[in-house]
């Protein structure tokens, strides 16, 4: 019999959301609420900071929620104060997850259609998580795309191939940027050519031109311009137009930059906004579907085009286009601010402010970032914490007593970085 979970549903109705609301601003199917409701399953980790947010609950008092049954547990069970991990260690929890994720009752069942659906919620909602650190994201990306190959290997609709291969793409490709995030490069790269692969088979082409764009990022990291060009070059016909295409000449004038040539920067940044013009009319089914990391705004466009301008130190219009990206985030509500774009560009508009002179203003830049909490320094900030470091260590800040200053907690803050490991 399905445990019973009076309490969610009567918060739910206290704060004014019928189950489809709720579903709704969560980005899940209206079934999903409801199994939470009655027990039949729980919300995953990435999705309870959202649903203490919509409920007016601390993630504490959510779990309480959670946790509080009618029906009795068998003497053998957890009590539910252990099932909320408040005694079960991390470690056995996740290996209960990936146990029974492949029960061999749950692989040889048909597939039922919500099954895909809901596979296809949860992919949604981690696409959008701002506030998880890049372990988490890929370890809970890793889990939905063994579930999807699972269901995809017992498939024999078309439909619900196409669907689970779709799923499969979308994760990998999750995987696939937060192994960036982590600094393994080369995993990174191999994900990202095999979530390419389920894209074409899905029909997704804009999730290819995705893969393919962080590809792009990846031969940039490694000082490889002309690699990221090439697959510019292969990426841009497959691409549909709008969002995509902007997405892919931003990352191509981060090449053009490396290769030192501002002619070409200026010259992709400028075709790209007539992309940005497009994409108000050509919507990109990747990015309304999924937004969060699949999606590419102006925002995020002109954090990118501030790392171009930095790349060819021109610090004046960096400082422009990283202000331009901070106002554009902070138009998000904060909950839905991405804490690794906004760090990142803050940590670029003191560079730039670094490359024009203004010290006061490099100071200021870095506040909030200098106070980022160690698991969040992923390989992104670092890379780019760094370039401060080595503009601090040169003229004129050589001798100016509070850049050395600044200089040393840059040092001390890149010092602490311990990210956490792929487990």
């Amino acid at each position: 019999m399905a445990l019973k979970r009076p309490r969610l549903a009567e918060r739910r109705k206290a704060v004014g959301y019928t189950q489809e609301s709720l579903a709704e601003r969560l980005g899940v199917d209206r079934t999903t609420v409801v199994r939470w409701e009655r027990g039949e399953s729980t919300p995953q980790p990435w999705i309870r900071p959202g649903l203490a947010d919509a409920l007016h609950t601390t993630i504490d008092q959510l779990n309480e929620l959670l946790c509080d049954v009618e029906a009795a547990q068998p003497p053998e069970q957890p009590t539910p104060q252990e099932n909320c991990g408040v005694v079960a260690s991390p470690r056995l929890v996740s290996d209960a997850a990936d146990l029974l994720a492949s029960d061999p009752l749950l692989l040889t069942a048909p597939i039922p259609r919500d099954s895909i659906t809901s596979l296809q919620d949860d992919m949604a909602v981690l696409a959008r998580a701002v506030s998880m650190t890049a372990s988490d994201i890929f370890t809970s990306a890793r889990r939905l795309s063994a579930e999807a190959r699972a269901l995809a290997e017992r498939a024999r609709r078309p439909r619900d191939l196409t669907d689970l291969y779709a799923v499969l793409g979308q994760g990998t490709a999750l995987m696939a940027s937060t192994a960036f995030d982590l600094g393994c490069w080369n995993d990174s790269a191999a994900l990202a050519r095999t979530a390419s692969q389920y894209a074409d088979m899905a029909g997704q082409a804009s999730l290819v031109a995705w893969t393919l764009g962080l590809q792009m990022t990846l031969a940039n990291w490694r000082r490889e311009p002309d690699a990221a060009l090439a697959y510019f070059a292969k990426a841009m016909p497959l691409a549909p137009d709008g969002e995509p295409k902007l997405r892919l000449r931003h990352i191509a004038s981060r090449s053009y930059a490396l290769l030192g040539n501002s002619s070409s920067v200026g010259e992709a940044l400028q075709t790209a906004r007539q992309d940005l013009d497009r994409a108000a009319d050509h919507s990109d089914d990747l990015g309304v579907s999924f937004g969060g990391e699949f999606t590419f705004g102006p925002a995020r466009a002109a954090a990118c085009a501030a790392a171009a301008w930095l790349d060819v130190g021109d610090g004046e219009q960096a400082a422009q286009c990283a202000q331009e990206a901070i106002d554009g985030y902070h138009q998000l509500p904060p909950a839905r601010r991405p804490y690794s774009q906004t760090n990142g560009i803050q940590i670029d508009l003191a560079a730039a402010y670094l490359l024009s002179g203004d010290r006061d203003g490099a100071i200021q830049a870095l506040s909030t970032v200098l106070n980022l909490a160690e698991d969040k320094r992923n390989t992104s900030l670092t890379g780019r914490m760094t370039k401060v470091g080595c503009l601090l260590s040169g003229s004129p800040w050589t001798h100016d007593r509070e850049a050395q200053q600044l200089a040393e907690q840059v040092a001390g803050w890149l010092a602490e970085k311990s990210p956490a490991s792929i487990s």
